[in-house]
């Protein structure tokens, strides 16, 4: 039974209830020797029988023994008392964070503060090989000097103790939950910072980044879904606040970042400056090197070319230089011209000789605006002329153009060849899968309603079920739903594997049921 007020228990004197969790009960008491006050972490008795809670809560006790960091609740002692395990702890004077957001919005700056002394918290114990795997805000408390600490390691995974969550068991919050434990896959420190940004998300922007009508929901959110941009629901954050929350909540735990430390500088460095003191170990940057004074440009007055300036003596020499521009003009946009005409133009007869008309070829039949008219090609076939006029050659303008319109002509597009789909499931395996869906859609349903009758008990005695019991029936529910839509649009792999989830989790609830 839970301890009542004014019990007496061991050194200690109950003064009230604090707090309940999914392991045990939280409360005030009073060292009667000391008289100093302190929290008193009890086991609930319905699981003081539970081997496995049993030693979960025993690795807490000794993961916080061997603790000592300011932005941790330190462990005094621990004990057995009325045959349930006690740990005594500090008491710290504040609010959790859940209650502190909830009372008025808090600034970024603050916000940045809070979260860094998590991380330097989270780096802490990862050092020491925990990883907490239940970051949340209402397990960190916020004492009235405005110091953070981090709470409630009973879910936490050491290095020695790895055999008490077997990959298949998915412990924690799932609204922080990290895509690997919704998996039920091996987590390390990543997860933790995964948790992280998803807390620094919804104090920055008010709400959680993943939220739906259903458990099933949200858990399907956070495997598969990109969060929105929290600078598209706070715009007044920094840039580079928005790029590292989303860098925190990668779905793939290599694009996060690898380390609490890595988080914590990137987060100290979007709100200001970087700290350039000698026990940073940053370098600053060196001066800019000057640019060298030249004198300003003055343009220099020249008179124009003398070609330019015709002579008032006489008009022949205006003509000269005028015809010799000319032909160097001429030279100049046929040795342009002719590299890059193709093989194939057409040529221009000579005066007085009858068209000749080309023959297609290939080459001319894929270019055809090379060769078919005037207005698409650079050539076109002049007939004989009878005056004596001369002739104009096109500019050197029109016959670029005209060789690049021959140039830019489509290529022929290449066949390409249609592999056939693959087969499909054959009719027997589906059958045998549906065979395969109501058998444990049977079995689901038989120990769901059994889960249900015992947590409607349960919360009757002011309780709750047992937290690895309510994640284990949520997940059978989801995988029988996602196993079900696969089968009707007949994707038989994606539904064998849910299938073979939603086997896992009737069997763990089968065997808490004894049956």
């Amino acid at each position: 039974m839970p301890f009542e007020p004014g019990k007496r228990v061991g050194d200690y004197e109950v003064v009230a209830l604090i707090g309940t969790g999914g392991m045990g009960h939280v409360y005030r008491a009073r060292n009667v020797i000391s008289h100093r006050i302190e929290a008193l972490k009890v086991l609930s008795p319905q699981l003081s029988a539970d081997q496995t809670f049993t030693s979960r809560f025993l690795s807490e006790i000794r993961t916080l023994a061997s603790f000592n960091h300011p932005n941790i609740a330190s462990l005094y002692t621990a004990f057995q008392a009325d045959d349930q395990f006690v740990m005594a702890m500090e008491y710290v004077e504040g609010e959790t964070l859940e209650k502190r957001a909830q009372m008025a919005p808090l600034p970024p700056a603050t916000v940045v503060d809070f979260i860094s002394q998590t991380l330097t918290a989270l780096s802490y114990a990862h050092g020491k090989g925990v990883v907490h795997r239940d970051v949340k805000p209402s397990n960190l408390m916020v004492a009235s000097s405005g110091v953070v600490k981090l709470m409630d390691f009973g879910i936490a995974k050491t290095s020695i103790d790895m055999a008490l969550t077997s990959t298949s068991t998915t412990i924690g919050s799932f609204y922080y939950m990290s895509p690997e434990q919704i998996n039920g896959t091996s987590v390390d420190s990543r997860s933790d910072l995964y948790s992280t940004g998803i807390v620094l998300y919804e104090l920055l922007t008010g709400i959680l980044p993943f939220q739906s009508d259903s458990t099933y929901g949200v858990l399907e959110k956070q495997l598969h879904s990109a969060p929105q941009p929290p600078i598209e629901l706070n715009p007044a954050l920094p840039p580079r606040l928005n790029e590292i929350i989303l860098i925190a909540l990668a779905k793939n735990p290599a694009d996060r970042f690898q380390s609490a430390d890595a988080f914590l500088d990137a987060l100290k460095s979007s709100l200001s400056a970087p700290d350039l003191s000698p026990a940073s170990g940053i370098k600053p940057a060196p001066p800019p090197i000057p640019e060298p004074n030249y004198p300003a440009f003055e343009p220099v007055n020249q008179p124009p070319p003398s070609l330019a300036v015709p002579s008032r003596r006489s008009g022949k020499p205006l003509w000269i230089a005028t015809g010799a521009l000319a032909a160097v003009l001429a030279l100049v946009g046929v040795a342009v011209v002719l590299p890059r005409l193709p093989s194939h133009a057409a040529t221009v007869p000579p005066e007085n000789t009858p068209a000749v008309p080309i023959q297609s070829t290939p080459a001319a039949t894929e270019n055809k605006a090379v060769s078919t008219n005037k207005e698409s090609t650079g050539v076109a076939v002049q007939p004989p002329l009878t005056d004596s006029k001369p002739k104009t050659q096109p500019s050197p303008h029109q016959v670029r153009s005209q060789s690049e319109v021959a140039i830019e002509s489509p290529a022929p597009m290449a066949q390409t060849t249609m592999s056939a789909p693959p087969p499909g499931p054959s009719e027997a395996e589906i059958e045998q899968l549906h065979e395969r869906f109501i058998q444990l859609d049977a079995r689901a349903r038989t120990v769901d309603k059994a889960i249900s009758q015992i947590r409607s008990q349960q919360e009757a005695s002011g309780l709750g079920l047992r937290n690895d019991i309510e994640m284990a029936d949520t997940k059978l529910m989801s995988y029988m739903q996602a196993a079900e839509q696969n089968l009707q649009t007949s994707k038989v792999a994606s539904a064998q594997l849910y299938l073979d989830k939603a086997e896992v989790e009737i069997r763990t609830l089968e065997k808490f049921l004894g049956r």
